[in-house]
């Protein structure tokens, strides 16, 4: 059979129901149109930030304004319109809202609401900023570090005395230009890019940010750790006492240690697996009877079977570069795997990996295995600096003016810990900084009213509306703290 040629296509409508194709489309494209509002640029009280007051009025209260005054000086031309302790407090609203681009700050310009709530009548443009931070020297720096210090010693005398352990790690962060003192390094996403790694110190558990550096990219974790050591230990509130430090393999620095020991202060370090701690391992291995399971009873000491998941291995080490021996935990998990010879035979085969963690606590391996998991929070910070506060953004070509506005950011950073802190309710406390502005602070609204009438109004939301009660509360409560009282003589 011969198959016959079809003709697909589709058939020619007539001039009338193209006409009435045509037609309804019109319709329809007319009807979409008078949904169109009209678009007016009258509104001079809308606010990105409807709930930035309780922000501005905190800050007011811990008496950030006048910290700022009496730590920044720089001075100025006569007709200068912006002072230098203005333009601080002005990058610090910034960063605490999210605009750390230089040339998103200008969102705060044609924010009237934002104006009326922070009693300001024009906001400095991005350049202002730019010029501003060209002119600081190392001696501001130095400022701003002591600021972040009186900072946390007037949260810490709100507070009690209080034992604290130091969390210490530092971060890549990638560079996409011309910056000065950037050198290829260490890269784990982008081989071979010039970077900086930045040193912090936190607060264990409630997150304090208590110091910060830049450094090249290629700098190796031990270097003039000691000196940063000391530094964290002079910024420290008098009320905070240090209990001990803590840290990844990469600060694994003997002479760390025994200034430690000589302090007084616990340290939980882990150590690379070098040459002798290796030799370590392949011992314990050869005489299993070492190993430990790892449980919280103090009464007995069970021996560990090959095939227990976690063991862990008590004993002392000694370095090549170590005075002394110090205590040292082995800790080894199993891995059982299947393979498979000639498809017909399938072997379980059971594998270990390990870990060493040096120590001078007396905590069983078990605690002191899930002491030192709690470091891992550390993480969470550091993301939240770069994420939150993008203190990974570095686009200026001075060292200087990136490590300033890094410092910046970190006071911002330490603000924000207090707010969340002291007013915001138990759920959102633990929460990081993106998750506050969008579910409590950056909320459109519209600054209404004038004098003891003036007030915000914001979208319906039960949710949001039971979270500002709440703070309404709490900073009635912290203003009636810091009311100084009487004592009769």
């Amino acid at each position: 059979m011969v198959p016959q040629a079809t003709n697909h296509a589709p058939e020619r409508k007539s001039r009338r129901e193209r006409r009435i194709e045509i037609l309804a489309e019109r319709r329809r494209i007319k009807q979409i149109m008078k949904k169109l509002r009209p678009v007016t640029f009258d509104n001079n009280t809308v606010t990105e930030a409807g709930n930035f007051q309780f922000l501005a009025r905190f800050k007011e209260l811990i008496g950030l304004d006048t910290l700022i005054e009496s730590h920044v000086h720089l001075e100025q031309k006569a007709n200068c319109v912006y002072t230098a302790e203005k333009l601080v407090d002005h990058l610090l609203d910034c960063a605490l809202l999210g605009h750390t681009r230089f040339s998103h700050m200008n969102a705060l310009q044609s924010d009237p609401g934002y104006q009326i709530v922070t009693g300001i009548e024009r906001f400095p443009d991005e350049s202002t900023f730019r010029n501003f931070l060209g002119k600081l020297t190392w001696s501001h720096l130095i400022q701003l570090v002591a600021l972040n210090r009186d900072l946390l010693a007037h949260k810490a005398r709100t507070g009690e005395k209080r034992l604290v352990w130091i969390d210490i790690d530092d971060t890549v962060i990638t560079l996409f230009g011309e910056q000065e003192g950037a050198t290829n390094g260490y890269n784990p996403r982008y081989h071979g890019r010039p970077s900086y790694k930045i040193r912090v110190a936190f607060i264990a558990g409630s997150g304090e940010l208590i110091h910060l550096q830049l450094n090249p990219g290629n700098m190796n974790g031990m270097k003039d750790l000691l000196s940063f050591v000391k530094e964290v230990e002079a910024m420290l509130p008098p009320e905070w006492i240090v209990e001990g430090i803590r840290a990844d393999c990469g600060f694994a620095d003997e002479a760390v240690m025994a200034y430690a020991e000589e302090r007084g202060w616990q340290y939980i370090f882990k150590l690379p697996k070098k040459a002798t701690v290796k030799k370590a391992i392949a011992y314990l291995q050869q005489h299993p009877a070492f190993w430990e399971t790892l449980n919280e009873k103090e009464e007995h000491i069970t021996f560990a079977d090959e095939d227990d998941c976690w063991a862990a291995a008590d004993i002392p080490i000694l370095l090549a570069n170590w005075e002394k021996a110090r205590r040292c935990v082995i800790y080894r998990e199993a891995h059982e795997t299947e393979r498979t010879t000639d498809g017909q035979l399938t072997m379980a085969l059971t594998t270990y990996s390990f870990q060493a963690i040096v120590t001078n606590t007396d905590l069983k391996p078990l605690m002191l295995l899930r002491s030192y998991n709690k470091r891992a929070n550390i993480e969470n910070r550091i993301d939240e600096l770069k994420e939150g506060y993008a203190v990974e953004q570095n686009s200026q070509h001075s060292m200087l003016r990136n490590l300033l506005f890094s410092w910046i950011k970190a006071i911002a950073y330490n603000v924000m810990v207090w707010f969340k802190q002291t007013l915001m309710p138990e759920t959102l406390q633990r929460c990081e900084v993106q998750t506050i502005r969008r579910a409590v602070i950056r909320v459109p609204g519209n600054v209404v009213g004038s004098g003891h009438y003036q007030h915000i109004r914001l979208a319906p939301n039960p949710t949001l509306a039971g979270i500002v009660d709440a703070m309404q509360q709490k900073l009635r409560a912290l203003a009636i703290s810091f009311i100084p009282t009487l004592h009769a003589a």
